[in-house]
Order: structure tokens, then C-alpha cells, then sequence
């Protein structure tokens, strides 16, 4: 079993990111996988598949946004992420939060970059972290193999993004960006609505062992502060302008891996509008997976050896 090395990363306004490094003990990777994890968790609940990976020969490189897991405490708190001295706070579009974290994972991503010359990086998103993924890839797919994204959907299911950045910016305006909002609490919170109640997570996972690990963990299942959620809600009108979806090029490998029963997809509504986008600017490597019966998250799913194992397959094919 493989130790992750964690570190911190000195982000260009100055904050602190908490960072995590998965390597073989021998020998080069033949190449890093870098993880944009999802909303209200962090970085070290992917360890599982980081060790299947090791084990593999590839690297993995993870980190805690900004607002979550170890990063929290040097921005102010769980669900806090508010850009450091000399940045944009104030949600204006293409700045605040939301770019600093993209940011971030790009500084991350480089530093990796020159630490193993020469070795792929293929960045892996998960949920909030595949429209992170995504706002990457319009901006710095220079430095990408390849994409992966895994829970993913276009836009917020069942959500009006101009009614919710109105909601969110009169939120700001009363109680500052900081304040705790319970917009993304609500939505999530009908998700459950579908599958029979034990702790209101049951979305996430057939499999109750990992649920009951994400309602015990005090990094998961907090709220975002409105100046996140603001700039989440913006960051989607950006990344599905058609504008900016040509920035993506067309020979950049994609690989996405949904649950049939997500209902953050809407019960893949919402991944054929996201491939759609993908056939829209001609992506010539293009594949896709749903996993029936499974839901949010993949990598915790009862199925989970084999999706690792899809995942590493096309990684294979990749590299």
C-alpha cells in the first residue's frame, strides 16, 4: 500500500492549498492522474482509487479546494473560498472563487509537470469538480492528455441559472459572500427524493457503508458560503457558452462515466446535453459509460472494482 505525501501548494494569491501525492515506490508513472474533486467533500476520499491506480504504474495528484477539506482553514471555514489579498471577491464574471480554484489546480498541475517531465497528465473531475475540469480544459488544454469526467451533467438539474444567481446575489448583498447559503443544501436535499430514506445521502451510493462514511466525516455535507455558490452558478453560464466551448480542441481525449440512477443527471438527461456540446465542437475522441442502477458517486458505488478498472482501461489506451 502506497502513503499519500501530502504538502501545501502557494497559490498565486497567496492562499494555501492543501495538496496530496500519490507515486509508485519504482520506477517512473506513466502518467498523473490529477483529481478535481466534488462539492462538500475533499481530496482524501479518492485514496481507494488513487492505491488501484498506484498499483497500475500512474501517479495520482489530488487537492482540497479552496473551502474544503484541509485547504478550509486557510480561507475561512468549510464552504468558504474566497479569492486572497489582491484578487476579485466579488463574483464579477471571470473572477472571485470559482477562477481561483481553476487557478489552483492549474498551479498544482504545473508544479507536478515539473517535478516528472515528460510524464501525461490526465485531469479526472467529479461533480462540481468535472465543470471545474471543464472550465480547465477551455483555458489550459495545453497541458492535458486527456479528460475525464465522472457524475457530471451540463447544467444543475431543475434549475433556472438566472433565477438562482438573482437568489444568490441578494444573498451576498445581505449577508456577505462568506455567510453560509442554503441554496445548494435545498437542491441537494431533493435529490434523496427518489430512493428510500435512511440518512438523506442515499443518492450518492447503493452502498450504505459509504454512505455512513460521508455522514460521519465532518469535511463532507457542509454548505457552501453564497459567494461560492454565486460563483459555481455563474462559472456554468460560462463554461456552456458555445464561445468558450470551441476552446476545448477537438483532439483532446474525453472519457465520462455517469450513474443511470444520478439523479444530478436527471437520469442522463443531462449527459446526452453535455455530449451533445462535446459532438457540437467535434471532439474526435469521445466515449461514454452509464452504470446501471448506480448512482452518484461512481467511485464509492457498489460496482466501483469495475468502474476502477474501466477507468484504468482507458487510461491504458491513453497514455
Amino acid at each position: 500500500m502506497t502513503e499519500y505525501r501530502p504538502g501545501l501548494l502557494h497559490a498565486h494569491d497567496g492562499v494555501q492549498i492543501a495538496t496530496y501525492t500519490w507515486l509508485p515506490e519504482n520506477g517512473r508513472p506513466r502518467a498523473l492522474v490529477q483529481i478535481a474533486h466534488g462539492e462538500g467533500e475533499h481530496a482524501l476520499r479518492y485514496d481507494g482509487f488513487a492505491q488501484h491506480l498506484v498499483a497500475r504504474g500512474y501517479g495520482v495528484l489530488a487537492t482540497d479546494h479552496r473551502g474544503h477539506g484541509a485547504t478550509a482553514q486557510y480561507t475561512g471555514g468549510y464552504g468558504v473560498a474566497e479569492a486572497g489579498a489582491g484578487d476579485d471577491a466579488n463574483g464579477a464574471a471571470g473572477r472571485g472563487s470559482w477562477r481561483a480554484i481553476v487557478e489552483d489546480l492549474k498551479t498544482a498541475g504545473d508544479q507536478a509537470r515539473t517535478l516528472h517531465p515528460g510524464v501525461p497528465v490526465v485531469l479526472l473531475g467529479h461533480s462540481l469538480g468535472s465543470m471545474l475540469a471543464r472550465d480547465y480544459a477551455q483555458e489550459y488544454s495545453d497541458g492535458l492528455a486527456g479528460l475525464i469526467l465522472t457524475g457530471t451533467f451540463r447544467t444543475l438539474p431543475g434549475v433556472d441559472i438566472e433565477q438562482a444567481v438573482d437568489r444568490l446575489e441578494r444573498e451576498c448583498a445581505e449577508a456577505g459572500r462568506a455567510a453560509p447559503s442554503t441554496y445548494f443544501s435545498e437542491l441537494f436535499g431533493t435529490f434523496n427524493d427518489p430512493f428510500p430514506y435512511r440518512t438523506g445521502f442515499e443518492w450518492l451510493s447503493r452502498d450504505e457503508s459509504q454512505v455512513d462514511a460521508y455522514v460521519v466525516d465532518e469535511r463532507c455535507g457542509f454548505p457552501l458560503s453564497a459567494g461560492l455558490a454565486l460563483d459555481w452558478v455563474r462559472a456554468i453560464r460560462k463554461i456552456n457558452d458555445p464561445r468558450n466551448l470551441v476552446r476545448i480542441p477537438v483532439d483532446l481525449p474525453v472519457h465520462i462515466a455517469v450513474g443511470a440512477n444520478d439523479p444530478c443527471n436527471l437520469w442522463l438527461t443531462l449527459l446526452y446535453e453535455l455530449l451533445e456540446d462535446f459532438r457540437y465542437i467535434g471532439t474526435e475522441d469521445l466515449t461514454w459509460r452509464s452504470y446501471p442502477g448506480a448512482r452518484h458517486e461512481l467511485l464509492n458505488e457498489t460496482n466501483r472494482i469495475g468502474v476502477r478498472e474501466d477507468l484504468t482501461g482507458w487510461l491504458d489506451r491513453h497514455v
